[in-house]
């Protein structure tokens, strides 16, 4: 014990040793609690059922809202709840329309019979033969006569404003093409956990798991084009029906309101995807076909967590890629050993990447050592040097750009260590998407905990959701394991376009040190264009050895008198989740 005391204390700075110290002393917050998160933010903010009839009674649009709902061996109490939550809906202008999908249960069909005779709101279908879920399903679209649709299970349970919350959004954006709520799972007891607070509308993260799910708004218009549920996909219709609905879905809106309830009963998808491995099938070939309908096919794989994938679109060319590395030409210990940053990270990109179209140029400060720049030329790397006297990354990097003749721009840390072979030919694949504008991969510590998985920027703030986790740790709900959008990604290693680069004049030199590459995202955003983690590539970073990790004050405040206002919330990352720092788990500090 006592040598392993004395080794790490000779392995941290004693001021380093202390603040740990003290830190570790502080009295911390008890784990958050979804059920303190329900009394104190969901309860108060529920409207009262005359304020729903009032607001209905104004609603300028109130079309009527067909509930599809295949039934087949339903257990009588959670068949009876899911019914019981669908009549109390406070939005009296939906059909709930029913196939029984030749239940053998004997409470099934008098159960269903005794519905229609209360409840003229019902329409309802029965299979002579059993159909499985996608026939059903069909059959129950088939009776539906409402412009807009919903999805239901048999099992599953919605609170009583909840059809109310989805048209009230309607109201306030009528060109809507597609509203999805967040979510949680109950018990058979009826306790309600494991929330999931959904990010705002994110194409590349529905190509990662099917994260739009419950409760959902169709147009009735839509769904006939796209034909409703394909039997090939039986198991993840619901994930095929969203892949294929998006692709004609003009505008796309979240209501950011827990108005789902899923069931978590033994055997559920809801209680754990790995129940039912067909559906990881169906999913794969889902996605298979979204890939050849929106540029091709390459690859689908599932990730190590079920529920998740990586979808990769071939490459439809093969541009130059030019990598811009800020340099100071420095030494640094690297697991037990001094390397010299710049040379190790050029031998790593050349030895290990696949994708030959590249240049490197180097930016140096005009001090380079013989060793190192004979490390340029052994690597076939061009250097431009930085004359100026002051220190200024974001100077330095428009630099480079310049110096390049790439139509692909990497800008990459000296402190970066490649590990994916086909790092560039993935963040490519995600780069050349319409509307995409930068990419950034996985970046791990030297000890294999999360660097980099996105950029949070929360109260102006820019950080690091998960920084320091696991390396296999999932993220919430696959954040972490599946690509992403966010606001932004580190400039430690991102890819962009040089003509949309250029085209915001690149990086703002008024950032010289910090929160360059973040207001670089958040400027190719206001031009339309999404960042995205790409969860398939990982690279080491050894995290600015060359400087402290600091945020110097005029950069914050440069930082917030442009971005605060015009980001108040971070459409990605839930307001309720801890911020400082973005762990996407419950604030502690509050609930």
């Amino acid at each position: 014990m006592i040598g392993r005391l004395a080794h790490v204390a000779r392995s941290r700075p004693p001021a380093a040793l202390w603040r740990d110290f003290w830190d570790s002393a502080r009295p911390r917050p008890a784990a958050a609690s979804y059920a303190a998160w329900i009394e104190q933010v969901e309860r108060p903010a529920l409207p009262s059922p005359e304020a729903m009839r009032t607001a209905i009674a104004g609603f300028r649009v109130r079309p009527r809202i067909s509930i599809v709902m295949p039934v087949y061996n339903t257990p009588k109490p959670y068949l009876e709840a899911a019914l019981a939550s669908i009549r109390a809906q406070a939005y009296p202008d939906w059909e709930l329309c029913l196939t029984d999908d030749a239940s053998s249960a004997p409470h099934i069909a008098p159960m269903l019979d005794a519905l229609v005779r209360e409840e003229p709101r019902v329409r309802l279908h029965r299979r002579t033969q059993n159909g499985g879920i996608v026939g059903a399903s069909n059959d129950a679209l088939a009776l539906a006569t409402g412009d807009w649709l919903t999805l239901i299970d048999h099992d599953d349970a919605i609170p009583p404003h909840a059809l109310y919350a989805l048209v009230a959004a309607l109201n306030a954006d009528p060109q809507t093409d597609f509203l999805y709520s967040d979510e949680d799972k109950i018990t058979v007891r009826g306790e309600r956990y494991e929330p999931f607070f959904k990010p705002d509308w994110s194409p590349e993260t529905l190509e990662a798991c099917m994260y739009t799910a419950h409760l959902a708004l169709y147009r009735r218009d839509i769904v006939a084009r796209i034909g409703g549920f394909r039997a090939e996909c039986e198991g993840a219709q619901d994930y095929d029906f969203v892949l294929r609905y998006t692709e004609h879905a003009r505008r796309v809106r979240h209501v950011p309101q827990v108005l789902y309830h899923w069931r978590a009963i033994p055997g559920s998808t809801a209680q754990a995807m790995d129940n039912k491995g067909y559906v990881v099938a169906a999913a794969v070939r889902a996605l298979e076909d979204r890939a050849r309908r929106t540029g091709g096919l390459d690859s689908v794989r599932p990730t190590a967590f079920a529920g998740s994938f990586h979808l990769r679109r071939p490459l439809t060319e093969r541009p130059l890629v030019s990598i811009v590395i800020p340099t100071a030409g420095r030494d640094s210990e690297v697991r037990g050993r001094t390397v010299d940053l710049l040379a190790a990270c050029l031998a790593s990109i050349r030895e290990r990447s696949r994708y030959e179209n590249l240049e490197i140029v180097a930016v140096d400060n005009g001090d380079l050592r013989p060793s190192t720049r004979a490390a340029l030329e052994q690597f076939g790397a061009r250097s431009v040097t930085w004359d100026q006297p002051v220190f200024n990354v974001a100077a330095k990097m428009n630099l480079g750009a310049r110096a390049a003749r790439g139509a692909v721009l990497v800008f990459l840390n000296d402190d970066i260590e490649v590990i994916s072979p086909d790092w560039i030919e993935a963040m490519l694949a995600l780069l050349q998407i319409p509307g995409v504008g930068a990419v950034g991969p996985k970046l791990l510590f030297e000890t294999g905990e999360l660097q980099h998985v996105g950029v949070t920027v929360i109260d102006a703030t820019p950080d690091h959701p998960r920084r320091s986790y696991p390396r296999e740790d999932p993220g919430h709900f696959f954040s972490t394991a599946g690509n992403r959008n966010y606001l932004a990604v580190t400039g430690a290693c991102v890819m962009v376009r040089r003509s949309e680069f250029e085209a915001i004049q690149g990086f703002d030199e008024g950032f010289a040190v910090n929160y360059n590459d973040v207001d670089l995202c958040l400027r190719l955003r206001e031009r339309g264009l999404r960042s995205v983690y790409c969860a398939e590539v990982e690279l080491y970073h050894y995290e600015s050895r060359n400087r402290a990790r600091t945020v110097a004050a005029d950069e914050q405040a440069r930082f917030r008198a442009r971005w605060a206002e015009t980001i108040p919330r971070d459409p990605y990352y839930s307001e309720w989740f801890e911020a400082l720092p973005p762990t996407f788990e419950l604030d502690p500090a509050r609930f």
